[in-house]
C-alpha cells in the first residue's frame, strides 16, 4: 500500500510537469505519517526507489485495482476515499491546479468507478 501511495502521489504531482516543493513538502508529511504504521526504512527506500521511474495513469489504475481487489465494499470505497483525497491534496498544493491535473484525476476516478 505504501509503494502504491508514493507512486500515484508522485504521479499526480508531476501531472502538471512541474513537482513543485509545495507538493513534494505535502508528500514528505503524508509519508512521514504512514511511517508510524511501517519500517521507516522501508518507507525512504520506496521513495528513493520510486523517484527514479516515470510512472503512468496506466500504471497507477492498474496498481490501485490490484491493491483493492481483495477488499469487501465498504473497505475498497474508504480505501479510494482516501486515495482520492490524498491525489486532490497533491494537485492543489502548490495553489496551482492545472487541467492535466484535473483531466488525470477524473481518470483515475473513472477507471475505478
Amino acid at each position: 500500500m505504501i509503494d502504491l501511495v508514493v507512486e500515484t502521489g508522485l504521479f499526480f504531482a508531476h501531472a502538471d510537469g512541474k513537482y513543485s516543493s509545495e507538493e513534494k513538502s505535502f508528500i514528505d508529511m503524508f509519508i512521514n505519517q504512514l511511517s508510524q504504521v511501517g519500517s521507516v526504512d522501508e518507507i525512504k527506500d520506496s521513495i528513493e526507489d520510486a523517484l527514479n521511474v516515470t510512472y503512468s495513469l496506466e500504471t497507477i489504475v492498474a496498481d490501485t485495482k490490484e491493491v483493492v481487489a481483495g477488499l469487501n465494499d465498504n473497505e475498497r470505497a474508504a480505501v479510494l476515499a482516501t486515495m482520492a483525497g490524498f491525489i486532490q491534496n497533491i494537485i492543489e498544493a502548490d495553489g496551482k491546479v492545472s487541467g492535466p491535473e484535473v483531466e488525470a484525476f477524473a481518470k483515475w476516478r473513472a477507471s475505478l468507478a
